[in-house]
């Protein structure tokens, strides 16, 4: 009788370390970003991507009012949560009209980190600068998904006041700007 009970006991850590294995062994999928946000009061209606970069995995996502990029870790279950830092940055949605990008920026003061975040809507930008300290200007990392596109810029130190983030076009041709209003050239025929 007790080598049964000791052999059953036995059995279900094997069979549980298994599972836990297999599920650390799992990358996180859409479902995951649902499960996540589904007791949220906004929860998540559209999940645009899932990536791993530098070992860590993010997603971008939107509820009603905003698109939101946020960090991935699993607990020690193997289950797929926000990390502890939750969302890095969110920017509303849908646009305006005349929009040419949406953004915002987001500090972490714990970790020293800025995040400028935002959802290209132009189809003539393909570069983004931002002013991450007084003269100095990063480029913006632009990732596309499914046919849209967003950018992303990590800076170490707090958000730099005013932001500014800057739009080029191909040509190299600033198209936006996040401190003054920039007008294209018309070209009259």
């Amino acid at each position: 009788m007790t080598k049964k009970v000791v052999l059953g006991i036995v059995l279900t850590a094997m069979l549980c370390t298994l599972l836990i294995t297999y599920k650390h062994l799992q990358q996180p999928t859409e479902k995951d970003v649902m499960n996540i946000t589904k007791n949220w009061s906004d929860s998540a209606k559209e999940v645009y991507l899932i990536r791993e970069t530098d070992e860590q995995w993010q997603t971008i996502f939107r509820n009603s009012q905003s698109v939101i990029i946020a960090k991935l870790k699993q607990n020690w279950l193997g289950t797929w949560k926000l990390s502890e830092k939750g969302t890095l940055s969110s920017t509303y949605y849908p646009p305006l009209e005349d929009d040419q990008i949406t953004w915002s920026a987001s500090g972490k003061s714990k970790e020293n980190v800025s995040y400028y975040f935002g959802v290209i809507i132009d189809p003539e930008i393909v570069k983004i600068t931002v002013e991450t300290q007084k003269g100095i200007f990063e480029n913006a990392q632009i990732i596309k998904s499914d046919g849209l596109r967003f950018f992303l810029k990590k800076a170490h130190g707090p958000i730099y006041l005013p932001v500014n983030i800057s739009c080029y076009s191909k040509s190299e041709e600033l198209i936006y700007s996040s401190k003054f209003p920039v007008h294209k050239k018309v070209i009259v025929q």
